[in-house]
């Protein structure tokens, strides 16, 4: 559809572009697009729910144009081309995934990613830091900016010179309303807040969201 040769043509002009279509409206052939379409992409790693390997498997072999050996990551890692993995189980290939160069990473669901404290979370961004040359491409039909401070992992992972540690703070104070509230014991930050959103979906837009 035309959206979608849209969003392939975005992801090809940028690196690092998280795929924000709605459920349902094929991110997923978009990633396949992308893949079908560069052919420098010969080492791919997808994550995803354990639940959509099956469904990667099957529209891979819809849609995928180029001669890329497919393999579905359940006891071992497979010696493929395109390579699917679960979330789950990344810990346990963690050692494999960081000694193999990735020229795409896709990480299908990105919204499981949200939590910078979750183990799959500084998983992925391992991967993603070992692989600074590779593009990455993040999908989620979750409206996670409704919370924007759901989005900061994410936003790490796709330009880590502009969101880092030291610029939490002011991300927080911008788009997250943050403010500092009395629990009846001492003074926390409260960081669930949303503010700025226009300003906040228009940077996205112009950089790394589509």
């Amino acid at each position: 559809l035309p959206f979608q040769k849209a969003g392939i043509a975005y992801m090809v002009e940028r690196k690092r572009v998280l795929v924000a279509d709605e459920m349902g409206l094929g991110k997923t052939i978009q990633g396949i697009g992308l893949i079908n379409l560069l052919l420098e992409l010969g080492s791919i790693l997808i994550i995803c729910p354990a639940s959509l390997k099956l469904n990667w498997q099957g529209e891979l072999k819809r849609w995928l144009t180029r001669k890329l050996s497919v393999g579905i990551s359940n006891g071992d890692l497979p010696d493929t081309g395109i390579v699917v993995i679960n979330y789950d189980i990344l810990k346990k290939h963690i050692d494999q995934i960081l000694s193999r160069k990735w020229n795409l990473i896709i990480a299908d669901e990105a919204h499981y990613v949200k939590n910078p404290k979750a183990q799959r979370t500084q998983l992925v961004a391992k991967i993603v830091e070992a692989n600074p040359d590779a593009r990455f491409i993040p999908m989620t039909g979750t409206p996670i900016v409704n919370r924007p401070i759901e989005l900061f992992s994410l936003l790490r992972m796709l330009d880590p010179q502009t969101y880092h540690d030291s610029s939490f703070f002011g991300y927080a104070k911008r788009y997250c309303d943050a403010h500092q509230i009395w629990t009846g014991r001492k003074m926390v930050w409260d960081f669930s807040g949303s503010s700025n959103l226009e300003a906040l979906q228009e940077k996205l837009r112009t950089s790394y969201m589509v």
